[in-house]
């Protein structure tokens, strides 16, 4: 893991925080109309046998021992049942902007906490600096003016910290589980993500009632297929290639994905800040990816004096 990140990285990385950064976008216009637990089971309903088709056809299959069944669960449990329920809730009672700032700490949160269990990750100052750097291009990006209200929004706030901080947790238990291939992985989030959500959604809610719009129903459709089943499927790829540390860039970019589409589809301006915003969020990622300094070996060999 501590090699430098090469264009195919990058590109995978990028590609990866294109999908999941459209979630917002698409959620925002579901959870008006389909109730926040069960569009959340809904994702991972829509998922599943999306991801299983393309572990199939990368010639994969899901674990035949206890242990491996066991690792799927703790993956559908951090990686998909509570960032997605999280998720989908917090966006009812925060601003869209405040959810980017909560998932712009998962650089911070992984450079901290990776170092505690996986021994390939190395905590070094740099990289908790650019994840530093990162959250504040966010924040300024977005706007400042998101966290004015944030003392209204601290229960949403709260429970959708749950979200990164899970997800966190979920990318360095997957570093670990070398014994499953990514496809197996997501294929496995989905299916655990949906026996967890399927009876909340049930038992909190009436799904069976709603009667949601086409609108809603497109945008839950693209939000199952593109941000969840592709998108989950690329992110388990990404942590096996670069590792945890890493691989936490990818929310980093995800308000990058909104502004430029912003800029490019609708031709929105963007001021002075957000292009400051932009370069610390840039130069956090440089920082985070970095490669963290190898420790010269201990030389076994006894110099002339200590031979004397």
């Amino acid at each position: 893991m501590n090699r430098a990140m090469t264009l195919a990285d990058w590109s995978l990385l990028l590609l990866a925080a294109l999908l999941l950064g459209s979630t917002f976008l698409f959620l925002n216009i579901a959870i008006k109309e389909i109730s926040p637990l069960t569009s959340a089971a809904l994702r991972t309903l829509i998922a599943a046998p999306i991801c299983w088709g393309v572990m199939r056809a990368f010639g994969g299959r899901l674990p035949r021992t206890r242990r491996g069944w066991i690792s799927l669960f703790w993956l559908g449990l951090l990686t998909g049942a509570i960032p997605f329920g999280a998720i989908s809730w917090g966006q009812q009672h925060i601003a869209s902007g405040m959810g980017g700032i909560m998932f712009g700490t998962m650089p911070i949160l992984t450079v901290v906490l990776a170092p505690l269990f996986l021994d390939e990750e190395t905590f070094t100052p740099r990289r908790l600096a650019g994840g530093v750097a990162g959250l504040a291009g966010i924040v300024l990006l977005i706007g400042p003016s998101v966290l004015a209200n944030a003392s209204d929004q601290v229960l949403g706030i709260a429970i959708t910290f749950l979200a990164p901080l899970s997800h966190t947790l979920g990318a360095i238990y997957a570093r670990r589980q070398t014994n499953l291939s990514p496809p197996a992985m997501a294929t496995g989030q989905m299916i655990f993500g949906a026996l967890i959500l399927v009876p909340l959604a049930f038992a909190a809610e009436a799904p069976l009632s709603l009667n949601p719009s086409m609108g809603a129903i497109g945008a839950m459709l693209v939000a199952g297929v593109f941000c969840t089943a592709i998108a989950m499927s690329l992110y388990f790829v990404i942590v096996r290639r670069i590792g945890a540390t890493r691989s936490s860039l990818v929310p980093l970019f995800f308000p990058v994905v909104a502004v430029v589409l912003g800029a490019v589809v609708l031709g929105e301006r963007l001021p002075l800040e957000a292009f400051i915003g932009l370069a610390l969020i840039l130069a956090g990622a440089l920082a985070v990816s970095s490669r963290a300094p190898v420790e010269p070996p201990v030389s076994t060999t006894l110099s002339p004096q200590a031979e004397k």
